[in-house]
């Protein structure tokens, strides 16, 4: 059902008309690769201290919170009973996390995906817009969400990719409704869930669909939901990764990652650039970039991969002879430093991993390890970590966060901590630090 304010819906249309001109937001910050620009946020949120405002997470979901202008947007779902996901320790209970899914089973009544619209200012709800109602096809894991995939959001409007309903949506920043297409539902492995957000592209979404009967990444129209393209990837299989647009020195590739292949593809066109097999390809986390490296690798509870790093201008299938091995245009890999779940990011000069509270930095030009820590008083993050400037912003599942020195020695120079959980990855703008809890969305600032 849609709840509008004719009140909220003016200061709502002023709002948006504040945000930078060309402003891109989407998972990861403006460029979808972890790094945000230059600027003040605060030191010190222990206790609460800091908090600007907090306010009820008003539907279940890991999506990042996502602001454009004076806006934030929260994407989650409602329904029947408790749909909020469960904390790490939890969620490894469940038979899925040990490969068993036989007695998984959806919700039986309908759930309802709502797009929420905050000001950033005191975090009051500006407008909500119901996106589509529909029982669910196939079960999800205990700690997964079923809206995980992150919105994005240009000058435009916001685009909203639902993956266990099968649908992305457009609205305008003043809650109107533009589009909505139709997508393929994935069945994931081991009833898993879905959790690829878009990716926005020079007037185009992208989203990336890969499950076990099918592997399609498709390219709408941003401001009429047209198909323009779609790749078909020969190779099934769950990914949760997410298309990363790669601006390099050479050009503007579209990056999709899952399972032991990777794939660059045109943006116009959808084309393959390149392809790379044979080697573990991120899929529970995304890659990252610089204008000079594409560093990928994956890990999981069962077996961990090489940490790669192929420099801009590949062309064609680059694939190794041997499984994980070094390849055409591949400038360097580290063995068994794949991340895991939390997403690398790269300053350019140094790259950042993480797998569960162990933070390692590599020297982006050769791969040498220059350190690994485990970081004090942090237990698992699932969050990926953001580049802030200089600072290396970190979050784990309980609450605690730390600012960590952006240089090749590691120093924390910031702390903070909410108690609340949290997998979804922040989001910082003019200062201010967004969390969203399973319970509440948190606003720090100085």
């Amino acid at each position: 059902m849609v709840r509008t304010s004719l009140l909220l819906l003016v200061p709502g249309l002023l709002l948006a008309g504040l945000a930078a001109a060309g402003e891109t937001m989407q998972f990861r910050g403006e460029s979808g690769n972890g790094v945000l620009p230059a600027q003040a946020v605060r030191a010190d949120w222990e206790n609460g201290a800091g908090v600007a405002w907090k306010v009820p997470n008003p539907a279940a979901g890991w999506a990042q919170p996502i602001v454009h202008g004076q806006q934030l947007y929260i994407a989650g779902a409602v329904g029947e009973g408790d749909l909020k996901p469960s904390n790490f320790a939890d969620g490894v209970k469940s038979p899925q996390s040990m490969g068993v899914s036989l007695f998984a089973k959806p919700p039986k009544t309908p759930l309802t995906w709502k797009l929420y619209c905050l000001s950033v200012q005191d975090g009051r709800t500006l407008w909500e817009r119901e996106i589509i109602q529909k029982k669910a096809s196939y079960p999800i894991h205990p700690s997964n969400s079923w809206q995980t995939e992150t919105p994005a959001a240009d000058d435009a409007g916001v685009y909203v990719f639902c993956g266990a309903a099968g649908t992305l949506t457009a609205f305008g920043h003043d809650g109107s409704q533009k589009w909505q297409q139709q997508t393929e539902i994935c069945r994931t492995n081991n009833g898993f869930g879905t959790g690829s957000s878009p990716a926005l592209v020079d007037g185009r979404v992208i989203v990336q669909l890969y499950g076990e009967e099918s592997a399609v990444v498709r390219c709408f129209d941003a401001a009429s939901g047209r198909p323009l393209w779609a790749f078909e990837r020969p190779d099934k299989g769950t990914s949760w990764s997410s298309p990363l647009i790669w601006r390099n020195s050479v050009r503007t590739e579209v990056v999709c990652s899952g399972g032991d292949r990777l794939d660059a593809l045109d943006p116009a066109t959808g084309g393959v650039l390149w392809t790379v097999r044979r080697v573990k390809a991120a899929t529970a986390c995304s890659p990252c970039c610089d204008s000079v490296r594409l560093y990928f690798g994956g890990s999981d509870p069962f077996s961990k991969g090489p940490l790669f790093a192929v420099k801009a201008g590949a062309a064609g299938d680059v694939s190794p002879e041997k499984s994980n091995q070094k390849f055409a245009q591949c400038d360097w890999l580290s063995e068994r430093q794949g991340p895991g779940m939390a997403s690398p990011v790269s300053s350019g000069k140094y790259v950042y991993t993480n797998d569960n509270n162990i933070l390692k930095c590599f020297d982006a030009a050769t791969g040498e390890r220059l350190y690994q820590t485990r970081i004090p008083g942090l237990d698992m993050l699932a969050a990926s970590p953001l580049l802030i400037g200089d600072r290396l912003l970190l979050l784990d599942e309980n609450g605690k966060g730390c600012l960590v020195n952006a240089g090749s020695e590691f120093q924390v120079v910031g702390r903070g901590s909410l108690p609340d959980t949290f997998w979804a990855t922040p989001a910082v703008k003019d200062g201010a630090m967004y969390f969203r809890g399973v319970e509440g969305i948190y606003c720090v600032r100085k």
